[in-house]
């Protein structure tokens, strides 16, 4: 990794906001995934470019628990 001198940076609030945008994100995901969670509904993330789902019970699978919609074309 690449050493990183934040005194090059011109604008010191540069990073400050970046810090308050990720914490603002983070607290944005959480209520989402416990909003989820108590609706029994399954949270979606993704781990090493595979797309996991927790089911309400805990478990974990790379099985979408979704069924698949199909749109029949209109003749």
């Amino acid at each position: 990794m690449a050493n990183t001198n934040i005194s090059k940076i011109k604008d010191k609030n540069l990073f400050r906001n970046a810090i308050e945008f990720l914490t603002i994100g983070n607290i944005g995901v959480n209520r989402a995934i416990e909003e989820s969670i108590s609706l029994g509904l399954p949270v979606v993330f993704g781990y090493m470019n595979t797309v996991l789902f927790r089911m309400p019970d805990g478990t974990i699978t790379s099985k979408s628990p979704y069924k698949k919609i199909v749109q029949k074309k209109k003749s």
